[in-house]
């Protein structure tokens, strides 16, 4: 089946090896797009990739934690928790206005 998802209600992207998780509050669908598709196609700075297998929403974000080595650890409203690589902190500190 073919589900249209409101990008509302999209909490993140995951890559699970060849696959592509698209993770709502609802459940889990998953994408034909590769995550590199994906993030060509999905309005900045809404969604953000933060690490080489996530993209997340960030209206999603509900709290920002430190991690060692300049990393940070992100809880997402449905309480995914998702890394935010040293390379990608500074980004993802811009988009969400912390």
């Amino acid at each position: 089946d073919l589900h249209l998802l409101n990008p509302d209600d999209v909490i993140a992207f995951q890559a699970e090896g060849d696959a592509v998780s698209i993770i709502t509050a609802q459940g889990r669908y998953y994408s034909d797009y590769s995550l590199k598709t994906l993030e060509t196609k999905l309005p900045p700075p809404r969604f953000r990739r933060v690490h080489r297998g996530t993209i997340v929403n960030t209206d999603h974000i509900r709290r920002i934690s430190p991690l060692t080595s300049k990393r940070w650890l992100l809880k997402m409203s449905n309480n995914l928790e998702a890394v935010v690589s040293k390379r990608m902190a500074g980004v993802i500190r811009e988009a969400t206005s912390w």
